[in-house]
């Protein structure tokens, strides 16, 4: 050992030669029970200077780590840890995540700068992951603000061909063609039916790709007798249709499966008067009378339980929002009183492959900005994020956000996750077709409300046809619209459009170090 008798530094030569000497001392401690007295002094030297190398070094050497700043919207800091985060953080040593929350804006998404106010808020914090509505990722798209992933895909031969096709073409179309960002979990409104009631009835139960006809043809085959403690309904919603206005909700529900619109956005015109909505009204007005859809709307003074029919057993089919049936799943989940089935519809009467359902609004699109210097880090996340681990993870609680992943088993209270994917989704249709919200304004869509509400409550009390309130409806609409229109153009041209404070935002910074994992549930 030459090197021993040249002069040098003794820290500087212990962290250089720490893995020699630990080699060293491993070499000596082969084999156990050796005392003291046995040791040479080489071998002695060599453990005072692996122990005083320890001492002296700080750190050893670290591998690069990448900091990657993610956008977060969450205030409770839980929503995007619980269910990417933590687990993604756990795999990737490498890449640190760091939430930040854009401080909200004073400007609003109708304001003309909108775009401009919210890249803005993106740059000056050099954000590289981006969550987004699908608003907003349709916006950064066009301006050229997200980084297009098709590239990184065919680069990395990246396997999307097992996320439902229904969202990566949703996600194309709002990108002008192009994939820009992913969504990794989405939601659906499906049919849940009592499989112990139909069978009861010997009543063949529904299938994928029944119209609303069909389904209140389905409803009305159950028996309409018993009193209101026991009478059993057909459908649909988990606490009945709106008794104050059930034609207009039932005939809403119709319409927006058939694609129907109240605004033509290219002309401006109100569109109520028209065969097809009268069609839908009408179809509407003939279920109601059959007695075989539950009408009664939530009642605060009453159980809250109690109130959801098909909760209890008393109603065949459920079709809602899926917030709330999620919620009647889980109140049937716990006791298990009966079987529950699942089927894709109502389909649009012109293609029956076709459902209007599709909803990212509870939902992220992850995007990365253009113009990232960590792009191969935020990818390596986004490909985490759409995985089939995390898609695993997701199955087991679809309320939380159904896996565009595909190929995911669950045992949701005996639900199968497959039928999430039968069919193709499409939007979910709403009055005016107006995804940036930058048209219709509020003052309209309320007047626009109390309109429909007062003429088709007068159809229900036969003080009036539906002929003559659906063109009632067109007449007093197109009214409001046009002074809405006038006045959005006005504000408009008069708009400042100051940002608010430079947008600062909010350091979300999370120690992953500190933090304790919540377990998914």
């Amino acid at each position: 050992m030459d090197f021993i008798m040249k002069p040098f530094n003794l820290r500087t030569f212990a962290c250089d030669h720490a893995s020699e000497l630990y080699g060293k001392v491993e070499s000596v401690f082969q084999i156990g029970g050796i005392s003291l007295s046995k040791f040479n002094l080489t071998s002695l030297l060599l453990i005072g200077l692996l122990m005083i190398g320890l001492a002296g070094c700080t750190s050893l050497p670290e591998p690069n780590v990448s900091k990657l700043k993610v956008m977060n919207h969450d205030k409770e800091k839980r929503y995007f840890n619980d269910k990417y985060g933590d687990m993604f953080h756990a795999q990737n040593g490498s890449i640190k995540i760091e939430l930040i929350r854009p401080k909200s804006m004073k400007l609003e998404k109708t304001a003309s700068n909108y775009v401009q106010a919210l890249q803005q808020s993106i740059e000056q914090e050099q954000l590289d992951v981006l969550q987004l509505s699908i608003d907003d990722y349709n916006r950064l798209s066009a301006a050229g603000f997200l980084l297009d992933l098709e590239p990184l895909v065919v680069r990395d031969h990246y396997n999307i061909d097992t996320i439902y096709p229904s969202i990566t073409s949703f996600l194309r179309e709002q990108g002008g063609g192009k994939l820009y960002g992913f969504a990794p979990t989405f939601q659906r409104q499906v049919i849940f039916y009592n499989i112990d009631l139909f069978d009861k009835y010997n009543i063949e139960p529904p299938h994928d790709g029944m119209t609303w006809q069909e389904l209140v043809e389905l409803a009305g085959r159950f028996p309409t007798d018993g009193d209101e403690q026991s009478k059993i309904y057909g459908g649909f919603t988990c606490f009945g249709l709106d008794k104050e206005s059930p034609l207009r909700q039932l005939g809403l529900m119709i319409g927006f499966s058939m694609g129907l619109k109240a605004v033509n956005l290219d002309t401006m015109q109100v569109t109520m008067d028209t065969e097809s909505w009268k069609q839908a009204y009408q179809q509407a007005q003939s279920a109601l009378s059959t007695n075989a859809i539950h009408v009664g709307g939530y009642n605060t003074d009453e159980d809250f339980n109690e109130q959801q029919l098909f909760a209890v057993g008393r109603q065949a089919m459920l079709l809602d929002d899926p917030n709330y049936v999620y919620d009647v799943l889980n109140y049937i989940g716990e006791g298990k009183p009966f079987r529950v089935g699942m089927v894709i519809g109502p389909v649009d009467t012109s293609n029956r492959e076709i459902t209007r359902d599709l909803n990212l609004n509870n939902d992220y699109v992850y995007a990365i900005r253009a113009n990232s210097s960590n792009v191969d880090a935020a990818w390596e996340l986004l490909k985490f994020m759409q995985g089939d681990e995390v898609a695993s993870k997701l199955a087991r609680r679809p309320d939380n956000g159904i896996p565009s992943r595909m190929g995911q088993t669950s045992g949701y209270y005996g639900i199968n996750l497959d039928g999430f994917y039968h069919l193709t989704s499409v939007p979910l249709s709403n009055y005016y077709d107006d995804p940036n919200d930058i048209i219709i304004t509020d003052e309209f869509k309320e007047k626009y409300e109390e309109i429909t509400y007062r003429e088709l409550t007068q159809v229900e009390e036969s003080r009036k046809t539906l002929d003559d309130a659906l063109q009632t409806i067109q007449r007093d609409a197109q009214v409001a619209l046009d002074e809405a229109n006038l006045t959005r153009k006005v504000n408009e041209k008069n708009e400042g459009g100051e940002l608010d404070e430079g947008m600062a935002t909010e350091d979300m910074t999370v120690n992953w170090d500190d933090f304790k994992t919540v377990p998914f549930k």
